[in-house]
Order: structure tokens, then C-alpha cells, then sequence
């Protein structure tokens, strides 16, 4: 079921009340309305932005507005909701069951060996986008949809293809069938080979204001105090507010993250490295459990670096020492989904936080975004 929220009243976009829409990305949907209504849609679409940020339902409602009974009436009404939200089509996409909405990820979806390689294995817990799904992906497109105008491919995380594997999409993007739109869905876009960014129309899924988050948080029916401390907490993506908001023991795990995370920073060398070698055990573990942790550094050192702003004039070497802070922790999410060992990558991401005796806090000061 696809994430609900409130838009505003003005937008011509807003659906009907019988189907939920994003938080927030009112200038994305319009943008994809007049991509679905135009007289050829692209082929291939790349939505590029942080996780939780919403990526992933921009894509099927693209895949909605393709396809949705009301295009027509879109078409000749600006007025006119698009995607309706309530013909077959529509809900198909919303339950996750429409024939033509194709997914490619991780583990072993659409997978075809090659003709008469009866041995090959299985590989459900791949963490990498393979070639034998991508020949499955060919094979799939190469067909007349079952029912809708379009079929959408739906490549999530794009940035895990594998090297055979891009290469080998390359080529249906360079042809691509007309009866298909192919959209990837990435974190890290500047891990996916140049040559197929190229072919993609980039829409860049940015932050969204956190009055936004708690506004629609409280329109799906959440107490305005707990949204309000969801909303400062998601730091701009809504799918983190969600979840903050159904469950508000996460709120409370994150702070004790923030505490953690300021006396990681006050300690020496060897704390660092015995941090370091934590963190690379959750992730050979599984790497849910790192995900909030960089979460957590990254709001530290905006926290720090927002305060030490205010206070230039003491120090004016902090703010930049804060600053370099935040891009190590960018650098190692971008180490992580590349070939760098996990550990190594801790390691150099800690070294490069600078030393801070602090005040353990849980409080975090309202973000810029927001």
C-alpha cells in the first residue's frame, strides 16, 4: 500500500481522498503528470535522493499515471486528478499486484539462466543486481504488457547492478521497447556507470520540510505532539517519519544513538578502532543495524556544525572540523556500497572526526531543512 499524506489544496495533481499520496513533492508529481500525458514518456527515469525521502512511490505513481483510466480526461482537464486512484489499474499498482509493474532487486527476482544451464544455483540472499535477472528483465520486456498501456520496470537499489548486469541493461535502454518505462531508484547514483545515467531522465528526490512531514503525519491521524517529535527526528524523509510515528520507542533508541555518538567523539584512537570493529560486526551481521547509527553521526555533526556557526568568532576552525565531519560520514555510505572493507571504512570515517568533549544530549535543535 502506498504511503498517504496531504498536499496541498491548490495542487490540480491531488487525488481523490479514496487514494493516499506522498508526503510532500509537489513539484516531482507535477513533473511526472506532464511526463505521463506527454506524446512519448521517457523510457528511463532515475530518481536519485537520500533513503525514506519517497523514491520508490514517486516511481509507481509514475507507473499510475501511465496507465490510470482517467489519463484521457487529464489530458483535455489540467484539473483533473491524475492518477485517479480508484480504477483497476490504480489499485492493482496500490496492492502491489499489477502484472505489468515489474520490480528488479537484489536476491533472485526475474532470474533466467542461460538455455540448458540446469546447474545454476539459486541466490535469494544476493546482495547484487545480476546479470541472469537483467536476461530475465529482457525476456520480460521484449513482450506486449498483459493489460496496461505501459509496463514499468522498477530497478531498486539500481546502484547494486553489478558490472555485467549494467552492462547488459545498458543495451535495452540504448533500445528500449515502446511499450516500457524503466526507472531506477538509487542512494547513490555516482555508483552507477556513467553510460547508463546518460540514457536516464534525473529527477533528484530531494528533503522535505519537516512542517510538511508533521502536517501529513497528522492528517493520517497521528497526535500532533508525536508528530511534531516525528517529524524533527525523520530529518526530512518522510518513510523515517512514518516510522517514527508508528512506533515511538525509535524515537527514544535514536536519542540514546545521539549520546552514544557524543562520547565516540570525546574518546582517543583505540575507542575509535574498538567502535569501528563494533560497527563492522552489525554490518557482516546485517546491515539494518548500521543504518541508523550513520543516521545519528550525520545528525550529530550537523548539530555541531550549525552551533559552532553561531559561535565562528571563538574558533573559527571548528565549523570546518565539523564540516569535514559530515562529509566523512557521506564518504563512507559511498564506501560501503563499493569495495571497501566494511572495518576499513569505519575506520577511516572515525579518524576523521575530530575530538569533542561535549554534554550528552538527546535534544536536537530544529534542522535547516526545516
Amino acid at each position: 500500500m502506498l504511503v498517504g499524506a496531504c498536499l496541498p489544496d491548490s495542487l490540480p495533481l491531488v487525488p481523490t481522498s479514496s487514494m493516499p499520496a506522498l508526503i510532500g513533492h509537489a513539484d516531482i508529481l507535477r513533473e511526472l503528470r506532464a511526463l505521463a500525458l506527454s506524446e512519448e514518456p521517457p523510457h528511463a527515469l532515475l530518481f536519485a535522493g537520500p533513503d525514506g525521502t519517497g523514491r520508490r512511490l514517486l516511481a509507481l505513481e509514475y507507473a499510475k499515471m501511465l496507465n490510470c483510466a482517467g489519463t484521457d480526461a487529464a489530458r483535455s482537464a489540467p484539473s483533473a486528478a491524475l492518477p485517479c486512484g480508484v480504477c483497476r489499474s490504480c489499485r492493482l499498482v496500490d496492492d502491489g499486484a499489477h502484472p505489468d509493474v515489474l520490480t528488479l532487486a537484489p536476491g533472485d527476482s526475474l532470474c533466467k539462466p542461460r538455455a540448458g544451464d540446469s546447474s545454476h544455483p539459486r541466490h535469494p540472499d544476493s546482495r547484487d543486481i545480476r546479470i541472469c535477472q537483467v536476461r530475465g528483465l529482457i525476456d520480460a520486456v521484449a513482450r506486449y504488457p498483459f493489460e496496461a498501456r505501459y509496463r514499468l520496470v522498477l530497478v531498486d537499489p539500481a546502484h547494486r547492478l553489478a558490472r555485467d548486469a549494467s552492462n547488459s541493461l545498458l543495451k535495452t535502454l540504448e533500445e528500449p521497447p515502446g511499450h516500457t518505462a524503466i526507472t531506477l531508484v538509487s542512494s547513490a547514483p555516482e555508483s552507477i556507470l556513467e553510460t547508463i545515467l546518460s540514457r536516464c531522465r534525473r529527477i533528484d528526490v530531494r528533503l522535505v520540510p519537516r512542517a510538511e512531514i508533521e502536517a501529513g503525519l497528522v492528517a493520517r491521524g497521528f497526535e500532533p505532539t508525536l508528530a511534531a517529535r516525528a517529524a524533527e527526528a525523520a530529518r526530512g524523509r518522510p518513510g523515517i517519519g512514518l516510522d517514527f510515528a508508528a512506533d515511538p520507542d525509535l524515537i527514544g533508541a535514536r536519542g540514546r544513538l545521539l549520546e552514544r555518538c557524543a562520547r565516540v567523539a570525546g574518546e582517543r584512537t583505540r575507542e575509535r578502532f574498538e567502535y569501528a570493529a563494533d560497527l563492522a560486526e552489525k554490518w557482516r551481521r546485517d546491515r539494518n543495524q548500521v543504518a541508523p547509527e550513520m543516521d545519528a553521526w550525520e545528525s550529530f555533526w550537523e548539530r555541531e556544525l550549525r552551533q559552532s556557526s553561531l559561535h565562528q568568532q571563538d574558533d573559527p576552525e571548528v565549523p570546518r572540523q565539523n564540516l569535514e565531519a559530515l562529509k566523512a560520514v557521506e564518504q563512507c555510505r559511498v564506501d560501503l556500497l563499493t569495495n571497501v572493507v566494511p572495518r576499513t571504512a569505519f575506520e577511516l570515517m572515525l579518524l576523521s572526526f575530530p575530538r569533542r568533549t561535549l554534554d550528552v544530549t538527546t535534544e536536537e535543535e530544529p534542522a535547516a531543512y526545516a
